[in-house]
């Protein structure tokens, strides 16, 4: 046991597991359920691969860019495919699906997904409460009652 503050060592270990399983993935590995899905995350963000072999190196200003942290954002990511894949909650894949046949790409839909769970996450941690999964399954919902209308294609003139 270390005298290291448990939440940078966790920070530490998280990062490098991240960074092993971007390793294992670059050198074509196989991967468990979980770590394919963080790593199918981390190849849908290119963005983000600058960062992925170093992050065991890098301070949090160094990865943080624009207010996100592309760790937790890849996090969030495999939480959601993982809700798909398990089907639990069952309103996370319908969720999904619905904002797909509307138009959304997958990726774009998943992030639709992941902001009410990560929004949800945050009210858990600041009230102090447990997780509210039909709060959760609520929240959803209003994504699909709420979308925001697409820009009207411009009318051709007759004249």
């Amino acid at each position: 046991m270390t005298d290291q503050d448990p939440t940078a060592e966790l920070k530490a270990l998280t990062r490098e597991h991240m960074r092993l399983v971007w390793q294992a993935a670059q050198m074509g590995s196989e991967l468990n359920d979980e770590d394919r899905r963080t790593a199918e995350a981390m190849l849908g963000h290119p963005e983000y691969t600058h960062l992925w072999a170093r992050l065991d190196q890098l301070t949090d200003a160094e990865i943080t860019k624009d207010g996100t942290n592309p760790i937790l954002h890849i996090t969030m990511h495999a939480v959601i495919e993982k809700q798909i894949a398990g089907g639990e909650p069952p309103e996370v894949a319908q969720t999904v699906a619905a904002l797909e046949r509307s138009g959304l790409p997958h990726h774009e839909a998943v992030h639709r997904v992941a902001s009410v769970l990560a929004d949800e996450i945050w009210h858990v941690m600041h009230e102090k409460r447990p997780f509210d999964p039909v709060r959760y399954t609520a929240r959803l919902a209003e994504l699909l009652r709420f979308r925001p209308s697409r820009p009207k294609r411009p009318t051709r003139s007759t004249s």
